[in-house]
C-alpha cells in the first residue's frame, strides 16, 4: 500500500501498475490487482483499471483484499461510463465500517478510497457519511506525501456541499499535512483556488492561478488534471469563464476530455459551453452541447447535461424549455446532495424567469437561494444572483449581519442619515428620494446590521467617531443605567429584569430621561447616549 501511494504522489503511477500486476502474477494476491486498479484510475486508464479491480474482487477471499478491490472498482468506474460497478461501493463501505483496526494505515487508506469514489460520483452525502464513520484517514499517513490528498477530499466535500465556511476552516489543517518539496506541495494551491472561488474571493483565486505552471503541458495523472480542474472551478465561480475554459482545455486530453473522470468531463464541457455562449459563438456552443449529450443517461452526469440543455435553450430564445430542463436538474441535484449544482440550476431558472418578464418570480427564486448560501459562506451564489437580477432593476436583500460592507453607496448614505437622527421625510428631501424609497432603504440597512429597529442599529454601529458629544444634563446613577441599556437595544422588560426593578419604574426613569435630554423618542435617547462621552470607544 505505502509503495503504491509513494508512486501516486510522485507521479509515477505507471510504475505502480507494473509492480502490482507483477505481484499478482507472482503471488496471486488479489489485493495487488485492486491496487493496480487504483493506480490505473490515477493514470486515467479507466477501462483497464475497472477490469483489474473486478478481476481482483472476483478472486478475493479475505476482507482486506475484498475491500481494496471493491473500493478500486467503484473509484475506477467514475471514469469509465461503460462499466457498471454494481454494489462494489457498498461492499467496500460496509467492510470499512466493520474493520477490526479502522485506524490502521491499510484501512485508513481504504476509507479514503471509498470516500474519494463517492466524491467523484458526486454522492456528497455519502462522502460526508464515510468521513464521519471513523478516524481521519490522513492521521494514519502523517508525514507521507500522499496524506494531503486525503484531507483534500474532505475540503472538496465541504465546498461542493455549499459549506464554504467549513471548507475555509479546513485549508489550514490541509496545509499542515503537506511535505515540503513534494509535487503535491507545488499543486496544493489549486484547492485554495476552489474554496476561495466559491467564497466569492477574486483575489484568492487569482493568487492561486500560478499553480498551473507546475502542471506539465500534457497532464500526467489525476493530481495534474485535478489541480487544473479545481482552478477551473474556482475561476468559474467568480465569473472568469475564459480562464476556466483555458484550464479545462489543459486538463482534457481531447475534445471529449476523455482522460478526466465523468464528472470532470461533464462540468468541463459545461464550462466550454458557457464560454462559447458568453462569446456569442452559437456554433461552438452547439458543438460542446453535443459532446455533453454523449454523457446523457449516466447518473454522475445527468444533472450537468440537463443544465447544459437549459443554458442552450435559454440562449436560443426558449426560456420555457430552459426552466423545464433546469428544474429537472435541480430536483436530481437536491436528491443527491449536490448543493453547488442546486445553486447553478436555480440561477438558471431565475434567468429564464427574467427572460419571460417575470422579475417577481426570479427575485423569489434567488432570495430563497441566497438565504441558504449566505448562511454557509457560499458567497459566489450571491454574486451570480445579484448579476442576474441587475438588468431587471431589482436587488437581493443584503447579507443579514453583513454591516457596512453589505450596503450600496445609497444605503450607506441613508444609514448615516438615520444615525444622525434624520427622519424619513428629512432623508427623502436631502437625498431627493421618495419617502417610500427611503423606507425600503431603511429596511435593507436594518437587515444588513441584523437588527429590527433604529435603536438596534445604533447599538450595532456603536459610537460614531468624530461626532461631537451633545451637551445634556447629567443623569442620576439609576437613570444612567437605564439609558445605557436602552441604547444597547434592550426592551423595558429586559431593562427591568437586568436591574431588578419593576417595568413601571423603568418607564418612569425613561420618561425622566427624555424630559431631561429633550428627547422625543426612545431612539433619540439612544442616539444621544451613543454620542455622549460615556459611550464606549
Amino acid at each position: 500500500m505505502a509503495g503504491v501511494l509513494d508512486h501516486l504522489a510522485a507521479g509515477t503511477a505507471e510504475i505502480a501498475i507494473d509492480e502490482c500486476v507483477a505481484a499478482w502474477e507472482a503471488d496471486g494476491d488479489p489485493a495487488a490487482l485492486g491496487l493496480a486498479g487504483v493506480a490505473g484510475f490515477w493514470r486515467g486508464d479507466f477501462a483497464d483499471a475497472t477490469a483489474r479491480a473486478a478481476e481482483g474482487l472476483a478472486a478475493a477471499a479475505d476482507d482486506d483484499a475484498r475491500a481494496v478491490c471493491a473500493a478500486a472498482l467503484s473509484l475506477a468506474a467514475t471514469g469509465d461510463e461503460f462499466t457498471d460497478p454494481g454494489d462494489a461501493w457498498t461492499v467496500a463501505r460496509d467492510l470499512v465500517g466493520t474493520a477490526a483496526a479502522p485506524g490502521s494505515p491499510w484501512w485508513s487508506c481504504v476509507r479514503y478510497l471509498v470516500a474519494e469514489a463517492a466524491m467523484v460520483s458526486v454522492r456528497i452525502d455519502d462522502t460526508a457519511a464515510v468521513h464521519r464513520s471513523g478516524p481521519a484517514p490522513a492521521a494514519a499517513w502523517a508525514g507521507h506525501p500522499f496524506a494531503p490528498l486525503m484531507v483534500i477530499c474532505q475540503v472538496r466535500e465541504a465546498t461542493f456541499s455549499g459549506r464554504v465556511d467549513d471548507a475555509l476552516g479546513l485549508l489550514g489543517p490541509m496545509m499542515e499535512t503537506v511535505v515540503p518539496g513534494t509535487r503535491v506541495a507545488d499543486l496544493i494551491g489549486s484547492v485554495a483556488a476552489l474554496v476561495h472561488g466559491f467564497a466569492g474571493d477574486d483575489a484568492g483565486v487569482e493568487v492561486s492561478l500560478p499553480v498551473a505552471r507546475h502542471v506539465p503541458d500534457t497532464p500526467h495523472d489525476y493530481i495534474d488534471r485535478g489541480a487544473l480542474m479545481l482552478l477551473a472551478y474556482g475561476a468559474m465561480a467568480v465569473g472568469d469563464a475564459a480562464t476556466s475554459a483555458a484550464m479545462t482545455f489543459r486538463a482534457g486530453a481531447d475534445e471529449d476530455l476523455s482522460r478526466c473522470t465523468i464528472i470532470d468531463r461533464a462540468l468541463g464541457l459545461e464550462i466550454l459551453l458557457i464560454s462559447a455562449l458568453e462569446e456569442g459563438d452559437d456554433e461552438a456552443a452547439a458543438a460542446w452541447l453535443v459532446g455533453l449529450g454523449r454523457l446523457a443517461g449516466h447518473p454522475i452526469a445527468d444533472t450537468v447535461v440537463l443544465r447544459g440543455q437549459a443554458r442552450h435553450a435559454l440562449a436560443s430564445g426558449d426560456p420555457e424549455a430552459a426552466i423545464e430542463f433546469a428544474k429537472r436538474s435541480v430536483e436530481l441535484s437536491v436528491a443527491a446532495g449536490r448543493q453547488f449544482e442546486v445553486a447553478d440550476g436555480d440561477l438558471l431558472v431565475a434567468r429564464a424567469q427574467l427572460a419571460l418578464s417575470e422579475p417577481g418570480a426570479a427575485s423569489r427564486t434567488l432570495r430563497t437561494l441566497v438565504a441558504e448560501s449566505d448562511r454557509t459562506g457560499h458567497a459566489a451564489v450571491r454574486r451570480s444572483a445579484t448579476a442576474a437580477l441587475a438588468a431587471s432593476g431589482r436587488r437581493l436583500p443584503p447579507i443579514a449581519g453583513g454591516g457596512w460592507s453589505a450596503l450600496s453607496a445609497r444605503e450607506a448614505e441613508v444609514a448615516r442619515a438615520i444615525l444622525a437622527g434624520r427622519g424619513v421625510e428629512e432623508i427623502a428631501m436631502e437625498l431627493h428620494l421618495s419617502p417610500g424609497t427611503v423606507r425600503t432603504h431603511i429596511s435593507r440597512v436594518l437587515c444588513a446590521f441584523g437588527v429590527a429597529t433604529r435603536v438596534g442599529l445604533l447599538a450595532a454601529v456603536g459610537r460614531i467617531e468624530g461626532a461631537a458629544p451633545p451637551t445634556t444634563p447629567a443623569l442620576s446613577p439609576r437613570q444612567a443605567e437605564v439609558a445605557a441599556l436602552v441604547a444597547a437595544g434592550r426592551t423595558n422588560k429586559q431593562v427591568a429584569a437586568e436591574l431588578g426593578i419593576a417595568v413601571k419604574s423603568v418607564e418612569k426613569h425613561l420618561g425622566d430621561i427624555r424630559s431631561r435630554w429633550d428627547a422625543g423618542s426612545r431612539f433619540e435617547v439612544a442616539r444621544i447616549w451613543w454620542g455622549s462621552g460615556t459611550a464606549p470607544r
